[in-house]
């Protein structure tokens, strides 16, 4: 299955991303408030193109159950993006002037630029590969962090992200998505594959730039 060597190849990348000091910071709970609202208001830019992506899926789509999932994916972002990820801004004294003038930062706009390039140049498996890649990561990263740092994790002011990660409802819509992409790769050709692998690889590369970029 093609979910087993996107595995292969890029686990050792999300690991790199679980060594990364803004993420050790969260699970510490030493990271600064200020550095956790930057995180906050990047990611909610990168969900309203995330729901984008999803939505230019949807239309190119010509698989019937392929269509229905995205369009739950696509519901379900949203309720995650406006009535879940909003509010937590509000809870951090984040305005509504701080949000609107908000500009993605380079490498979160360089990341999203290359996840629309392979969906438009590629099609839609491309950009389920490139967007699988944002929830594994997060969901694997979550949960071997939650093992190293079980001890103080669970005093952490960001207890609550590792746990939304960690969540069996989180981890079944990964399982979901992970078998969406295998189903309509079982026969695709090495190139192919290689090709997919690629994508998948430089996702997680952009992630861990991220990281680097949140603690600037």
């Amino acid at each position: 299955m093609l979910s087993e060597r996107l595995f292969g190849e890029t686990e050792y990348l999300w690991k790199e991303s679980a060594d990364k000091a803004f993420l050790i910071d969260m699970a510490k709970g030493t990271l600064k408030s200020e550095a956790f609202k930057k995180y906050m208001l990047q990611d909610y830019l990168y969900l309203k193109d995330y729901i984008r992506l999803l939505e230019m899926m949807y239309d190119s789509a010509e698989d019937q159950e392929l269509k229905e999932f995205l369009d739950n994916a696509v519901k379900a972002t949203v309720y995650e993006t406006y009535n879940v990820h909003l509010p937590n801004l509000k809870s951090l004294d984040v305005t509504d002037n701080d949000i609107e003038q908000c500009e993605k930062g380079n490498v979160i706009a360089e990341y999203l630029g290359y996840m629309t390039d392979q969906l438009r140049d590629h099609g839609v498996i491309s950009g389920l590969t490139a967007l699988l890649q944002c929830s594994w990561n997060y969901a694997y990263v979550a949960k071997l962090m939650t093992e190293r740092y079980t001890d103080v994790l669970v005093r952490s002011k960001y207890k609550d992200w590792f746990e939304a990660y960690t969540s069996r409802e989180y981890v079944e819509a990964n399982d979901r998505w992970i078998n969406a992409l295998d189903e309509r790769t079982y026969d695709i050709s090495d190139t192919e594959a290689d090709r997919l692998c690629h994508i998948f690889k430089t996702c997680a590369a952009y992630e861990n730039k991220l990281w680097d970029y949140m603690y600037e």
